[in-house]
């Protein structure tokens, strides 16, 4: 490892992928331990906020601790539900520039994993636009 690179650090245990990063800037997707630590370092926490939140595959929530450069399970073991990881990214800055929103139709008949997954999916087509 050069002497320039930062050592980001899992605790406890990884999440599953892909992620969401929740910037105070937007919210961000992650498919592999690499792009999160990259994400999480240049990214700035929320208002009143020292951590940067990381919602998995399974709707757990992370924590990023930039002091530390290190991600955590959240301590207050709080789940995401489908619901609320769509009106996340309906409300996101990525959301309102593209005009494109995630239906809250028929939600009964999808998986947690499969809304992150094409959430994580449009937030990536707008990147590389």
């Amino acid at each position: 490892m050069k002497d320039d690179q930062i050592q980001f650090r899992i605790l406890f245990r990884s999440p599953k992928y892909p992620v969401i990063v929740i910037a105070e800037d937007d919210i961000w997707p992650a498919y592999n331990i690499k792009e999160l630590g990259t994400v999480c370092y240049i990214s700035e926490p929320t208002e009143n906020s020292d951590t940067i939140k990381v919602i998995d595959s399974s709707g757990e929530e992370f924590w990023y601790l930039p002091e530390q450069v290190a991600l955590t399970p959240g301590f207050m073991q709080r789940k995401w539900t489908k619901k609320n990881i769509i009106e996340l990214y309906n409300q996101s800055e990525t959301a309102k520039e593209t005009n494109v929103q995630y239906s809250l139709t028929s939600l009964s008949s999808k998986r947690l994993s499969t809304v992150v997954a094409d959430i994580c999916n449009l937030l990536n087509q707008n990147n590389d636009q």
